[in-house]
C-alpha cells in the first residue's frame, strides 16, 4: 500500500483515533418550552423519580415465585472457577448476599403492581407457583448492576427474557431524600414493569389454564399414578392440560390440604427473608456507599486503559506505515514521533492496569466481612413442632419429604390435617 502524503496520512490516522476514543458532547439546552403550562398548574413533572402506574382489570391473580437469584459465578464444569472469580473482582460472600437481596427487592417491586396473587421468594424454582421470575446476576460491583431476567409459567412456557442494567451515581448518596431507599431500586421497578407488561398480554383463558396446570403438577408430584393422565408434555417440554378431575375428587382434596401446608411454609419463609433483609441492610448499604467510588474508579480505569490501547495500536500501525513508505528525513522523523507515542501510550496502559488490580483488591477486602445467615424454620403438623434445619433449600426439601409421608400414610387427610 502506498501513502498519498506522509503528513496528511498521519493527520488522518490521529484524527480517526481521536474519534474512536472520545465522544462528542452536546452543550445545547434540552428545554423546549418555557413559561407557565398551557394545560393547568398540575401538568408539570413532579420532582424526583416518578413511579409507573399499573391498572390490572381481572379477577384472575396468578401466584408468583421469585427464586433466589443465580449469583452468576463463573464456572469450570460443575465447580466455581475461583481464578476467574478473582480476575472479575467478585467477592462470593457479597454476591451470595445479593442473590437473596435482589430476589427480595424483585418481590417487593412486583407487589407494587397489585396484579398478582401471592408473591414468594423461594429457595429454588421447584416451588409451586403459576409464574416464575428467574434472575441471574451478570454484574454487580456497587456502581453497576446488570441482571438477566427470564419469566416462565407453570406450563414451562417462556414468556420472555431480557437484560437490565442500572448505574448508581455517587450523587445519590448526597441527596437526603434518598435515605431509606434502595440505590438499585429503579432496576427492580423496571423488572416488575417488564413482568407486568407480559402478564397484560395473556388472555383470561390462558391465565386460568396456567393455574390449573400448576395445581395438577403439584398433585402429580405426590400422586403420579392418579394425576399424570390429566397432563401431557410436548417434545419441547411444554406442559398442556388434557382435562381436569372432578372438584369433589377425594384424592385432589388430599393434595389441596397438603399444598396448603406447603404454601404455609413459604409464607413463614418470607419472614425469614425479610429478617435477612433487615439484618443485612445497614452493613450492605455501608459497603455499597464506601466501595462505590472504588467501583467507579475501576470502571474509569478500564475505559482509560481501553482508550490508551486503541491509541497505542493506531500509533504503532502509523509508525510502521510511515517508516515503510517514506525515505525522506521528514517521514522518518514523523514515524519516530508516532513510534514514541505508541510506546508511551501502551506503557501508560500497563501502569493503569496495575492500578486497576490494586483497586480490585481494595473492593474485595471491603466486602469480605459480609455473609448470609439462614434462620431455622418450625412447622406444625398434628400439634407437633417439627424443626427444619439447614439452608432454606434443605429445609424446603425436608418439608416436601414429610408431606410425601403424610400423603402415603393418611387415607383421609381432612381428619388428620
Amino acid at each position: 500500500m502506498k501513502l498519498i502524503g506522509n503528513k496528511s496520512a498521519l493527520v488522518a490516522l490521529l484524527t480517526s483515533s481521536l474519534v474512536l476514543v472520545s465522544g462528542c458532547q452536546s452543550t445545547s439546552s434540552k428545554v423546549s418550552s418555557v413559561g407557565p403550562s398551557m394545560v393547568g398548574p398540575g401538568a408539570a413533572q413532579p420532582l424526583g423519580s416518578s413511579k409507573p402506574v399499573y391498572t390490572y382489570n381481572s379477577d384472575i391473580f396468578l401466584n408468583v415465585a421469585v427464586p433466589v437469584f443465580d449469583p452468576g459465578f463463573p464456572m469450570n464444569g460443575n465447580v466455581i472457577d475461583y481464578d476467574e472469580i478473582e480476575e472479575e473482582g467478585i467477592w462470593p460472600q457479597v454476591r451470595r448476599l445479593e442473590a437473596n437481596r435482589f430476589a427480595i427487592a424483585t418481590k417487593d417491586a412486583l407487589s407494587e403492581t397489585n396484579a398478582f396473587g401471592s408473591i414468594h421468594v423461594t429457595p429454588d424454582a421447584s416451588a409451586v407457583a403459576d409464574v416464575y421470575v428467574l434472575g441471574n446476576i451478570i454484574t454487580s460491583d456497587t456502581e453497576t448492576v446488570e441482571l438477566n431476567i427470564k419469566v416462565m409459567d407453570a406450563k414451562n412456557t417462556v414468556w420472555d427474557e431480557e437484560k437490565f442494567e442500572y448505574r448508581v451515581s455517587e450523587g445519590w448518596y448526597r441527596d437526603a431524600m434518598s435515605r431509606g431507599e434502595n440505590p438499585n431500586g429503579p432496576i427492580f421497578t423496571e423488572v416488575a414493569t417488564f413482568v407486568y407488561n407480559l402478564l397484560m398480554q395473556k388472555t383470561e383463558v390462558y391465565k386460568k389454564e396456567v393455574q390449573q396446570v400448576a395445581d395438577l403438577r403439584y398433585a402429580n408430584m405426590y400422586g403420579p399414578e392418579t394425576f399424570s393422565k390429566y397432563l401431557s408434555t410436548s417434545r419441547k417440554g411444554v406442559i398442556e392440560l388434557v382435562s381436569m378431575p372432578s372438584e369433589n375428587d377425594r384424592m385432589l382434596k388430599r393434595i389441596e390440604a397438603i399444598q396448603a401446608k406447603d404454601e404455609q411454609f413459604l409464607d413463614q419463609l418470607q419472614d425469614s427473608y425479610e429478617s435477612f433483609w433487615t439484618i443485612t441492610e445497614q452493613p450492605y448499604r455501608d459497603y455499597q456507599r464506601e466501595t462505590l467510588p472504588e467501583a467507579k474508579r475501576i470502571r474509569e480505569l478500564e475505559e482509560e486503559r481501553t482508550k490508551k490501547q486503541v491509541v497505542g495500536g493506531l500509533l504503532a500501525i502509523g509508525s510502521a506505515l510511515l517508516g515503510k513508505n517514506s525515505g525522506s528525513s521528514l517521514g522518518q522523523a514523523t514515524a519516530l514521533v508516532a513510534g514514541v507515542g505508541a510506546v508511551a501510550s501502551i506503557t501508560s496502559a500497563v501502569k493503569t492496569n496495575k492500578e486497576l488490580q490494586t483497586q480490585r483488591k481494595l473492593v474485595d477486602e471491603m466486602g469480605q466481612n459480609l455473609d448470609i445467615e439462614v434462620a431455622e424454620q418450625i412447622v406444625e403438623f398434628n400439634d407437633q413442632r417439627i424443626e427444619l434445619q439447614g439452608t432454606a433449600t434443605e429445609q424446603y426439601y425436608q418439608l416436601r419429604s414429610h408431606l410425601k409421608e403424610i400423603y402415603e400414610m393418611e387415607s383421609t387427610p381432612l381428619t388428620a390435617l
